[in-house]
């Protein structure tokens, strides 16, 4: 049998003065593995795996269903409540957006996740899907469900590859929040990779908006009051984000970023 983690996994616990904690969502793969990788960023910091990881990351409502799942995990590992910041690198960014609206709308009409307010996001090299029309297509098949003997049998480089598919599954008919009737967006920093991992576009769907500063967002941020507030270059390409040599300038910029969009009060 599997010896799960904790999810979330609380990673760091920060400083003893109390700070918003920084929670990341799974990528793409649907581990967390990258984030146990950051250096401290002087606040507590979580990382959400997809729940679904060993099963295959699939789930019949999409993005929706996954994100009122998170929020139902955080309510849990964080019983108090009150002010967080969202965040993930490439789909966990997506997931972070649902969360954060589904989050808001529990705040005005009540039920689970009211107790939080998002303070902001961090999206890690997160690619708008509305984008490209690539971002947008419906991968041929259909969902693999991994019964116990399968996932048990699989090594976690598989599972993540089935779960990556699924990801990409998903988002193809993923709606993105419309945020109505009083609601706002929380602020939001986009790190952006610096780097291409390959400038053909047929060959990899993470460089569809490479050339755009905003990786799509803009029309998106600008029809939300213009939430997405600073763009911030970070080392390497959307796949060696968290190399080793790169890891100080995300840590760095993570937590540049968190302290933005949630300062330190006297």
């Amino acid at each position: 049998m599997h010896d799960y983690l904790p999810n979330p996994a609380l990673i760091y616990e920060g400083p003893a003065l109390p700070r918003a904690p920084l929670i990341l969502i799974h990528d793409g793969g649907g581990t967390n593995f990258n984030y146990h990788l950051l250096n401290q960023i002087g606040r507590p910091l979580w990382g959400l795996a997809n729940a679904r990881l060993h099963d295959g990351g699939w789930w019949e409502g999409g993005i929706p269903q996954m994100a009122t799942h998170y929020i139902g995990l955080l309510s849990k590992a964080i019983p108090d409540g009150g002010d967080i910041l969202l965040g993930g690198w490439s789909l966990g960014g997506l997931l972070s957006l649902e969360m954060a609206h589904r989050i808001a709308i529990a705040r005005r009409d009540g039920g689970t996740g009211a107790k939080f307010l998002v303070k902001g996001m961090v999206f890690i090299d997160s690619i708008c899907p509305n984008f490209s029309p690539e971002m947008r297509a419906r991968l041929p098949g259909d969902p693999i469900i991994l019964s116990a003997q399968e996932s048990e049998a699989m090594k976690l480089k598989d599972k993540v590859n089935v779960n990556m598919t699924h990801a990409r599954m998903m988002v193809s008919f993923w709606e993105l929040p419309r945020w109505e009737d009083g609601l706002q967006v929380p602020p939001t920093i986009l790190l952006r990779a610096k780097e291409w991992f390959n400038r053909d576009p047929t060959k990899s769907f993470v460089d569809f908006a490479r050339e755009d500063r905003y990786l799509g967002w803009a029309d998106y941020s600008e029809e939300h009051g213009n939430f997405m507030k600073e763009i911030v270059d970070i080392e390497g390409h959307h796949f060696s984000i968290f190399d080793f040599d790169n890891l100080d300038d995300v840590t760095k910029k993570v937590r540049a970023a968190a302290d933005r969009l949630d300062p330190l009060g006297f």
